[in-house]
């Protein structure tokens, strides 16, 4: 009896070493993705967690959250709020949290900024008054969203117009784009900056405005096939030693803190 119980428990060692690690698809906006922040908690929570295969999709947020409907993901981080509270009316949340605010930027060809006014929507004025050239994302992004609301409180709509250019792309594609056309931006600070080393275009300083700050939701989603291995993951992020790795991450990528955790 005791040979056999010696063998069972040998043979359950061997079957956990040999256990493939349970999968997690982890859908964020490109913003995150761009910025290598999200890889670098990932990499992180992996090697704490050997059990659990973290794989990142990186998408705008309307893409995102259709991958949560679809059943395409397990984990959703998001920066759409309108979109957001749209998938938890629907029941599609198992959780929904507040877990990063980073802001946005104005950035635009070097020696620009000091003839455009402090304010971003003062600034989005004048951008459109001096028919200066503007690059979007136009792809139901965060960032995209942010834009329209920022030139619907100018009082501009830019839709059609010669000097308004839509990528139809991701953040970093689309900086890309702006950077060649030598044209003004709207984008997340921590994509900008990863970004940054391969650009000529510049901040456009601008006071600090409400209307700029960033948050970042973290959704998992309702039923999904790794749901619990979701839920860990995602609270981690939010916990204690979660918050010390993104201020850690954060000063490896940036010297500073881009993007705050919740809670802090």
């Amino acid at each position: 009896m005791k040979r056999i119980g010696l063998i069972a428990a040998i043979a359950a060692l061997v079957l956990s070493a040999c256990a493939t690690p349970v999968r997690v698809i982890v859908a964020a906006g490109t913003t995150l993705v761009d910025s290598d922040i999200l890889d670098g908690l990932v990499a992180l929570y992996e090697t704490d967690h050997p059990d659990v295969d973290l794989s990142v999709v990186g998408e705008s947020t309307a893409q995102v959250l259709e991958l949560g409907r679809r059943g395409g993901a397990d984990l959703l981080i998001t920066h759409a709020p309108d979109l957001e509270a749209d998938f938890v009316a629907e029941g599609l949340a198992a959780s929904y949290e507040p877990v990063l605010a980073s802001r946005f930027v104005l950035a635009g060809p070097a020696g620009t900024g000091p003839g455009i006014p402090s304010t971003v929507v003062d600034a989005l004025r004048e951008i459109a008054r001096r028919g200066d050239l503007f690059v979007s994302r136009s792809d139901g992004s965060g960032t995209h969203r942010k834009e329209l609301e920022l030139w619907s409180l100018a009082g501009v709509d830019p839709a059609g117009l010669p000097w308004y250019l839509e990528t139809g792309q991701g953040m970093g594609l689309t900086l890309q784009v702006a950077d060649q056309r030598q044209a003004f931006v709207l984008s997340e600070l921590g994509a900008f900056l990863a970004a940054a080393p391969f650009l000529s275009l510049e901040i456009v300083p601008l006071r600090d405005d409400p209307v700029l700050v960033n948050p970042y939701q973290i959704i998992v989603v309702k039923g999904s096939p790794a749901e619990s291995g979701a839920a860990a993951f995602a609270a981690w992020l939010r916990s204690a030693g979660g918050r010390a790795a993104i201020i850690s991450a954060n000063r490896d990528l940036f010297g500073e803190v881009v993007y705050q955790p919740a809670g802090s």
